[in-house]
């Protein structure tokens, strides 16, 4: 059934809006802040085992053989399987692109450190760390390929031997008249840049407690999910199962990011419990764990980028070659991240002409998985960075050339060159209200002086799209082909007028419970306590996905407000009858259903649900007595994606300007932040205090990413970050206090107007900064073009080029 959904507030059955766009509390605080949060290491059940896993100390190895049979002895010790018997009871892993992947235990080679060998199930952890211990494992060395350049050598080792080479994928796509761009243009830009890995690090490493229970072959599977359905179908992949045999129940957990993809721990698990005649087992990854082989590394990537331009700083061309290292298997969905930025190629610009040369390669380091973000970020910053240098080149200031490549405020909707379509936007008032606020023209003057007393004082701008609400169809380049990506809600009114909300995901942090709850109080005009929010397994819930894409803030909205006006003509059909009228003469306004022509003859929602599930003798005839409406929400538009990797991919395009102020120290390369200023418009902001808490979120991840953060390999691809001393977070001390402003351009597409919001300010900051860093460095002829720029990487820099 069809289901009308608003497009702005002033279509809401209420005269008056009292908590869309209200920083109302969270509905979600009280149970997280008094304890009673069950995260999934609280989970405790009936005769549960534990798991241990082995893993590989070598990069690139044979397994020659396994012994554990004095593990197997031990008491207390349930079950043992090695890669064998994943081989033999499981399929390999979905993959993108197709055909890069294992099992979840290491079946006759190991292709990266930490990758799991042998996995135990004992009475405790201890024990289970214990067995391991006892198990010898006789492994034959192979040669390593330590880094993507290693990977393309005609005498690289080869990952999969079936293939014949390392190169995952490789395509270039055209986009318009890209090289008569290049032949005609006044000037030609270009640079060199390497992105290094970084990636997710929730306060909470992944969890799971999984029971195979062998009465009816139903796996059970209790985890900290970011999406348990398509998690669970990927399950059901695997281990052969009925996909209606696998239920995922996902725990509240401490954020995602993309990093609670740990899907090799819950097959094990599975395969363990199966092992011990369906006895629960629970795995907690460890920090160790998850830094050394966990889901939480993203963007290991090498640039070059050019600019084709006019004189007058008109950017015609632009061509961007990507070699991305994806690690030892593409098991994880981390090709995405190099897919995804056609949502986004040519940033706010108006470049019709565009190029993107990718090539993907297996190495010996851990598979990439998703960040937030997803992949835009590096492509951002490169492009931030040519543009300054394109401005350098050409005598303009940073954000005059940015100011004459706008797309247009009225050309929206407007379709970019990778064929996504940005919804609404006015990029040149974005930049000017940010210019305004920081006090721009003193703030370069400021800069001036500073650079003329020989300080290493700089500013950078940088403005960026953030694209939101995904869609599988951006992704058909590296294999994965669908549209339509659902989210459900079942509304469902009791018989003393309380709502009740039933949704498919759990809390990770972004308060979209309370959302659902603001939504559904203004519909129906009552207060957000008087809903419920109630999240269900993924055998239960309506169809839905959850978090991801920067999606679900508004597919939950669309979701709710369609399920909410399903019920509203659920209602008006038993009120047409009691007011003795047409169903068609029956409206909502206010929370009652009244006659149109009549409004003083009315009843409320609440006694109208109390006659469908009280009176069934006054409904009419036929009339489903719920009280209940379920509806799926999938963004409208989208369209397969065409030879050439263009789509109409994701539904919103918010847009942000950032400016930071910087200053190197010349002796330790130490960068402070001395000033940051933002403006951004990402729609109507269903509720401001959320976009707040995503926005700076995004900020402290934004600078984790340009100043602190990298995954560490050497030559042989061994790890050498695998603890908070090695890996670099952001801390209080780091994230500055941050000046904002918010204009608003609501999207013509989605639900009240709102766009994507949900990675936010990562797509900017990191690109702002090394854009100020590169400003200060200008007077000595420097540029830094690696991230990221870390106090040893500057002080080397600046000391191997001075004077």
């Amino acid at each position: 059934m069809s289901s009308h959904i608003p497009n702005s507030v002033q279509e809401l059955p209420v005269s008056e809006i009292r908590w869309i766009g209200k920083g109302v509390e969270r509905l979600e605080d009280p149970s997280l802040v008094t304890g009673r949060t069950e995260f999934i290491d609280n989970v405790v059940l009936p005769g549960m085992l534990h798991c241990a896993i082995l893993r590989s100390p070598y990069a690139h190895a044979r397994i020659v053989s396994i012994d554990s049979s004095a593990a197997e002895e031990m008491e207390g010790v349930y079950a043992v399987i090695t890669g064998s018997d994943a081989a033999r009871l499981t399929n390999p892993a979905t993959t993108a692109p197709e055909g890069w992947g294992g099992y979840c235990l290491a079946h006759e080679k190991t292709r990266f450190v930490g990758e799991p060998v042998v996995a135990v199930a004992a009475t405790n952890r201890y024990l289970a760390e214990d067995a391991l211990e006892l198990i010898i494992v006789e492994y034959e060395e192979l040669p390593v390929v330590a880094n993507a350049q290693a990977a393309l050598a005609a005498d690289a080792a080869l990952l999969f031997e079936e293939h014949g080479s390392n190169v995952m994928l490789q395509r270039k796509f055209t986009w318009g008249e890209v090289d008569a761009a290049f032949d005609q243009a006044d000037l030609v830009v270009s640079d060199d840049y390497r992105w290094n890995r970084l990636g997710a690090n929730p306060m909470e490493t992944f969890g799971c407690v999984v029971d195979w229970n062998p009465a009816d072959d139903m796996l059970t599977c209790r985890g900290s999910f970011q999406s348990q359905s398509h998690m669970g179908l990927a399950r059901s992949l695997v281990l052969g199962l009925p996909s209606n045999q696998v239920r995922m129940i996902s725990h509240p957990h401490g954020g995602s990011f993309g990093g609670k993809g740990g899907f090799r721990g819950v097959d094990i698990c599975a395969l363990l419990s199966k092992a011990a005649s369906g006895r629960p087992v629970k795995w907690i990854e460890d920090r160790l764990e998850y830094l050394l082989a966990g889901a939480g590394q993203s963007w290991d990537r090498e640039y070059t980028l050019q600019l084709a331009l006019k004189k007058d700083g008109t950017v015609t061309g632009l061509r961007v070659k990507l070699l991305d290292d994806m690690g030892g298997t593409a098991e994880a969905f981390g090709a995405v991240s190099a897919a995804k930025p056609l949502a986004a190629f040519t940033g706010c610009y108006a470049i019709q002409a565009a190029e993107y040369d990718l090539t993907l390669v297996a190495t010996n380091k851990i598979p990439q998985s998703p960040y937030r973000g997803m992949g835009p970020p590096p492509h951002n910053w490169v492009l931030e960075q040519t543009m300054d240098k394109a401005a350098r080149e050409l005598g303009l200031d940073p954000a005059e050339i940015r100011r004459r490549n706008y797309i247009p405020a009225d050309a929206f909707p407007y379709t970019i060159a990778s064929g996504n379509e940005y919804d609404s936007g006015n990029y040149e008032a974005t930049l000017d209200a940010l210019l305004d606020m920081a006090d721009y023209q003193k703030l370069c003057a400021e800069r001036d002086s500073a650079q003329a007393e020989g300080r290493l004082l700089g500013l950078g701008l940088a403005n960026t799209i953030e694209p939101g609400v995904f869609d599988w169809n951006a992704y058909a380049i590296v294999g994965l082909e669908s549209t339509g990506v659902p989210e459900g809600i079942t509304v469902a009114i009791d018989v003393m007028g309380r709502i009740t909300a039933r949704l498919g995901f759990s809390l990770e942090g972004q308060g979209q419970y309370t959302l659902v709850a603001q939504v559904l109080a203004d519909y129906f005009a009552v207060t957000p306590a008087d809903v419920s929010i109630v999240y269900q397994d993924s055998l239960s819930a309506p169809p839905h996905f959850g978090p991801g894409g920067s999606r679900l803030g508004v597919a939950i909205t669309g979701a709710a407000l369609g399920a909410a006006h399903l019920l509203e003509r659920k209602l008006a059909r038993v009120a047409a009858v009691l007011l003795q009228c047409g169903p068609d003469d029956v409206e909502l306004m206010d929370g009652f259903l009244r006659v149109r022509a009549m409004p003083e003859a009315k009843m409320h929602f609440a006694e109208v649900a109390g006659a469908m599930l009280a009176r069934s003798d006054l409904l009419p005839e036929g009339s489903d007595p719920q009280p209940q409406a379920t509806y799926v929400w999938t963004a409208p538009g989208r369209t397969p994606a065409d030879e050439q990797g263009r789509a109409k991919s994701y539904l919103t395009a918010a847009n942000a300007c950032h400016l930071v102020k910087v200053e190197i120290d010349r002796d330790t390369g130490t960068v402070d932040i001395l000033g940051y200023w933002l403006v951004d418009d990402c729609g109507t902001r269903l509720n401001p205090v959320t976009v707040e808490g995503q926005t700076m979120g995004g900020i402290a991840q934004g600078v984790g990413a340009a100043l602190l953060e990298e995954y560490v390999y050497d030559e042989s691809a061994q790890p050498l970050t695998s603890s908070f001393m090695d890996y670099l977070l952001p801390s209080v001390y780091e994230v500055p206090r941050v000046e904002k402003k918010a204009l608003t351009t609501p999207s013509p597409f989605t639900p009240l107007g709102a766009k994507g919001c949900g990675e936010g300010a990562m797509h900017t900051t990191p690109a702002a900064i090394m854009c100020a860093i590169n400003n200060a460095l200008s007077p000595l002829g420097l540029s830094a073009r690696e991230v990221p720029a870390s106090p040893r990487r500057l002080w080397k820099l600046l000391h191997e080029n001075a004077d």
